[in-house]
């Protein structure tokens, strides 16, 4: 499976050894608690992804971040090169912006959060379907200490189990199971079992203005959106 062949390639990682970052913590989670017009819009940029979404206009970071900086409340990276394209200067580039930015990886070490810190990086990806609950609570507490927010994944309605609840926390529904790569919409059995942990929810994943109305957007507090904003696609409710 492609994310299980990343996660095993992580120890070759290249990454920062020197602190680009410019800026202090924009704390992620506050950004979507403080959001009063719906659910805040995570902006992705990415460049391609295994499940076929292709950047073939090579938008411009920039320029994309430019046209829609004032109706988002944060920004995600997508800085995993083989498969996706990223790069860690991604988001170095987008500090200026002064959005909280999520770095999208597959993260799975304390270097890697320190790499994402160094790149100016505000919060972090944690997945559950691939980490178990042990290794999450270290990584958030790392993560903590350095003043950032963990974004806590789920797909599998088994995964809720390696959550590690704690104040800089905020969770995420991905409708995509990573394992497939399908879209697999679980969302009805594993809401209720995050909303327990009275943290912020974000659904992730294959949200397009023609479905964005049955999703039922209203109980969540962030929406991560990335392929069909670059695609162009205009998302309104």
């Amino acid at each position: 499976m492609i994310v299980d062949d990343i996660y095993s390639k992580n120890h070759e990682r290249k990454l920062l050894e020197f602190n680009m970052r410019e800026r202090g913590i924009i704390s992620l989670k506050k950004a979507l608690t403080e959001s009063h017009n719906g659910p805040g819009i995570i902006a992705e940029y990415k460049r391609k992804s295994p499940s076929g979404f292709n950047n073939k206009s090579k938008t411009d970071i920039l320029k994309y971040f430019n046209n829609i900086q004032r109706t988002i409340a944060g920004i995600s990276i997508l800085t995993e090169p083989q498969y996706f394209g990223g790069n860690q200067l991604d988001a170095m580039s987008v500090q200026c912006y002064n959005k909280p930015i999520l770095i999208k990886d597959f993260i799975s070490s304390e270097r890697m959060i320190k790499s994402s810190y160094m790149a100016g990086g505000d919060a972090y990806l944690l997945i559950c379907d691939f980490l178990d609950y042990t290794r999450i609570k270290e990584l958030v507490l790392y993560g903590k200490k350095l003043g950032m927010d963990a974004l806590i994944e789920v797909h599998d309605p088994e995964s809720v189990k390696n959550i590690f609840p704690d104040e800089n926390v905020v969770l995420g529904y991905n409708r995509r199971n990573l394992k497939t790569l399908r879209m697999e919409d679980n969302s009805m059995a594993v809401y209720d079992k995050l909303k327990s942990y009275g943290l912020p929810i974000v659904l992730e994943s294959g949200i397009t203005s023609e479905n964005i109305n049955n999703l039922h957007i209203e109980k969540y507090q962030g929406l991560l959106i990335g392929s069909s904003l670059l695609s162009g696609d205009v998302i309104r409710w």
